[in-house]
């Protein structure tokens, strides 16, 4: 399995067994920061994941 297979699926569970069911858009930032933070280990890292968030995010939302 592939480092980015291995980040995807903890991702995918991490997010499927949140153990609370009210909180807002933070609390998501912070499970998935949980979830992925062991592999983001450099500022480049964490840019680039923050630029696809919000690549991601502009396509959605028609500000692409």
């Amino acid at each position: 399995m592939t480092e980015f297979e291995i980040i995807a699926n903890k991702l995918s569970v991490s997010l499927n067994n949140v153990a609370y069911s009210n909180g807002d858009i933070s609390d998501i930032g912070n499970e998935i920061g949980v979830a992925i933070g062991e592999y983001l280990s450099t500022e480049e890292e964490l840019d680039d994941f923050i630029t696809g968030l919000k690549h991601g995010i502009s396509l959605k939302n028609g500000t692409h």
